[in-house]
């Protein structure tokens, strides 16, 4: 196993997740990080981190794409392909920032968080 260039954690979807991450802009690339390996990592700790790098996105108005006009390829069709197979368990986060609706991540990953916390807790 290659923890370096190729982290198990990153490399167990249907694609390496760097080859989305790297298509977007810092904040953004970070949700999609903590969201995509948060099964096989860290928990609901990757989902807060997820969180976190959302809510300051959307605080500071930070767009999904560093540059779009150099960048002519878009994350939208690697974010569809995740929300129709619910990589994760998570198709509203990845169905959001398909369609660059931002503000809607925030209220998916409080969503899940809570919900998973409530099956810990027996709820």
């Amino acid at each position: 196993m290659d923890n370096v260039n190729h982290p198990k954690h990153y490399e167990n979807g249907p694609f390496e997740c760097i080859e989305l991450t790297r298509l977007l802009s810092f904040d953004w690339g970070n949700v999609v990080k903590y969201c995509y390996r948060w099964q096989s990592k860290n928990g609901v700790e990757d989902l807060r981190k997820a969180l976190w790098y959302a809510k300051d996105a959307n605080v500071r108005w930070l767009p999904l794409y560093f540059d779009r006009a150099r960048n002519s390829i878009t994350a939208r069709p690697l974010l569809e392909y995740l929300a129709e197979i619910d990589w994760a368990g998570l198709s509203g986060v990845w169905k959001a920032l398909a369609f660059e609706e931002c503000p809607k991540v925030l209220t998916v990953l409080v969503e899940k968080i809570t919900e998973l916390e409530n099956e810990k807790e027996g709820k």
